[in-house]
């Protein structure tokens, strides 16, 4: 049958997986001591500080809102045909808008997001939009 070796390394590596399977699964239940009211609901990445973002909107569609910080409108509209030139300078934003939402060519916005994606250009997350007086 099997010799005592076999035995041993069968019985070694059973612990080991075994020890291995229910250690690795601890860190999941390490905190589960901690009431559960003091964690933080989903909501609250609404209430974290926001980075703001200041520029004058290039371009309008559907979904995306194109903002150019720039420090005139007209240099902004400048470049509503080639702003990729921008994107490199980080001074382009796109900022997802829903359809009820109405917003001219040249108009001067704040963004405020809690942040933004890593795509070129950035695209901001879960936005505020001001409309500022030019």
């Amino acid at each position: 049958m099997f010799t005592k070796k076999q035995r041993l390394v069968t019985s070694v590596t059973a612990l080991t997986l075994g020890c291995g399977f229910t250690f690795g699964l601890s860190p999941v239940f390490a905190d589960s001591n901690q009431n559960s009211v003091s964690s933080k609901p989903v909501h609250s990445i609404q209430n974290q500080e926001q980075e703001p973002f200041t520029g004058y909107v290039i371009s309008v569609d559907n979904n995306y809102l194109v903002i150019a910080s720039t420090s005139t409108k007209e240099e902004a509209l400048a470049y509503q045909n080639d702003w990729w030139e921008l994107v490199s300078q980080n001074k382009i934003l796109r900022v997802p808008i829903s359809n009820a939402e109405k917003y001219k060519l040249g108009e001067k916005l704040n963004v405020y997001a809690v942040g933004w994606t890593a795509s070129l250009p950035p695209i901001a997350v879960m936005p505020t939009i001001e409309k500022l007086a030019d």
